[in-house]
């Protein structure tokens, strides 16, 4: 027994030690709940970060908004300042409603869309040189001024009488033979071989000159050679670049969600201090159908209701989740952002380094991606789309499609077409361009330019495919 009593004392010291880390750990909790009496032209005005929000539709000309902040790892003191100082700003009227979160340069995340890694801000990209500028300082050299011809001796003027021909016969010949070797003498010879020989002199001349040029072209022409190559090599290690610099990006984000439906969780790490804080913040909002949204998301998940109509949105590290996207103002920008659309009706969409852009199904839409990925499974009507240094794909195109325009610039495309006839107009530049065999296509070289027309198969139609591709892998079915 003697050997246990020093043992007690430290028992009971761990226990409270093991208490008051758990009372440390308790979660704190704020809730936020406004509601506001809106027309039919309400606007949302949101502009949050580390948030995750979630949208509701329904009948009811008010919008109701639910935000809770849960705190954890925390003391109710530090708590309390932290509500105070990052917490949730609603206001609103019958016009508007503004959602804000405070922000905290000193707060990370993590998400299970990207692996967590601790790092420093994301610095920016540099934008991508402009590929179609390379060869605007060529020029070819001048064409050698023609030789002048040097003047014949005069030709004597011997006319033959033809009507004394048919009168006196050989007697005639006889006579205008003679005056003719009487004008064309001796001295006349001589006049016309000296001419034959500076005119050689000069063709000689001439053709050194076309030499010197055809060897200038030559030379021009391994220079556009190795400026070609060099354009492939620098596109190739931008895209490269681009694609590694927007990796780093994702993992300088830490990013964990617990699961589908569990908020978003945040871990502050503060210089000097050794404790992290687990931060999740929801937002619930429940909106009339005929509310507009605009949107600036900062790393966090959005869930939209059933129908958003007339969407603007800005993206950055956050992820986009809709049923149906529709309305001719719909205006999306997603950087280093995923999202995915059962429907998109109407509307642009403009993404950059996005690993994770899908689309079910879409009736028109207007699409700029750069660095990104982009899965349209199946396009309904019309589409509009430049790419640059990404892939495109789209899986299906029904029957009955109006146009499809596409750019592709240093990217890939591939598309699979239906069976219906078409007309077909492209144009590439140094590009692999592959297309069905049953297509009739009749193509055109022009430098370093390719056109092709033609249909894919007879019938009359007035549907269109038109592709611009350069430095680019194009495969079409």
């Amino acid at each position: 027994m003697k050997q246990l009593r020093p043992t007690m004392p430290r028992i009971l010291v761990l226990g409270m030690l093991f208490l008051s880390l758990q009372l440390v750990a308790q979660k704190q909790t704020k809730t936020y709940n406004e509601k506001f009496n809106v027309g039919t032209d309400a606007v949302l005005d949101i502009n949050t970060s580390y948030a995750d929000i979630q949208f509701e539709t329904w009948e009811k000309n008010e919008v109701s908004v639910e935000a809770v902040i849960e705190l954890e790892g925390a003391t109710e003191e530090e708590a309390e300042a932290y509500f105070k100082n990052s917490g949730i700003k609603i206001l609103g009227n019958s016009k508007t409603v503004e959602i804000k979160t405070y922000g905290n340069n000193s707060w990370s995340f993590r998400n299970s869309l990207w692996q967590p890694d601790p790092s420093s801000p994301v610095t920016p990209i540099a934008p991508f040189p402009e590929m179609g500028q390379l060869f605007m300082d060529f020029e070819m050299p001048e064409l050698p001024p023609m030789p002048e011809m040097p003047p014949m001796p005069p030709i004597p003027n011997v006319n033959f009488d033809y009507e004394a021909f048919q009168k006196d016969g050989d007697k005639y010949l006889k006579k205008w033979k003679k005056e003719f070797n009487k004008n064309f003498d001796k001295e006349y010879q001589e006049e016309m071989e000296a001419w034959g020989k500076e005119f050689a002199a000069r063709a000689e001349a001439k053709r050194d000159q076309m030499e010197e040029r055809r060897e200038a072209m030559e030379v021009q022409r391994e220079e556009m050679k190795l400026q070609r190559e060099e354009m492939r090599e620098q596109a190739q290690e931008d895209r490269e670049r681009a694609m590694k610099e927007a990796q780093e990006a994702r993992e300088k984000v830490l990013f964990e969600m617990r699961d589908t439906d569990a908020p978003t969780i945040f871990y502050r790490s503060e210089d000097g201090e050794s404790k992290n804080y687990k931060v999740k913040k929801t937002i619930k909002i429940k909106m009339p159908k005929s509310a507009t949204l605009k949107m600036n998301v900062r790393h966090g998940e959005v869930k939209l209701a059933a129908n958003t109509k007339n969407l603007k949105a800005t993206l950055a590290y956050a992820s986009l989740q809709a049923t149906t996207i529709e309305g001719d103002r719909t205006q999306i920008n997603a950087s280093y952002s995923p999202v995915k659309v059962a429907q998109w009706k109407y509307g642009n969409l403009n993404t950059s380094f996005s690993e994770a852009i899908e689309l079910d199904a879409v009736t028109q839409l207007t699409l700029t991606a750069t660095s990104s990925e982009v899965l349209i499974n199946k396009l309904i009507k019309g589409l509009i789309s430049k790419n640059d240094l990404g892939l495109l794909t789209i899986k299906a195109v029904d029957p009955n499609f109006t146009k499809l325009d596409i750019r592709v610039q240093n990217g890939e495309l591939q598309c699979e077409f239906p069976s219906t006839p078409f007309l077909v107009q492209a144009r590439n530049i140094r590009s692999e361009f592959n297309y069905p065999s049953s297509w009739s296509l009749s193509s055109s070289k022009s430098g370093q330019e390719i056109s092709y027309t033609g249909f894919s198969r007879k019938g009359t139609t007035s549907k269109i495919f038109t592709l611009n591709s350069s430095y680019s892998n194009i495969v079409l079915k």
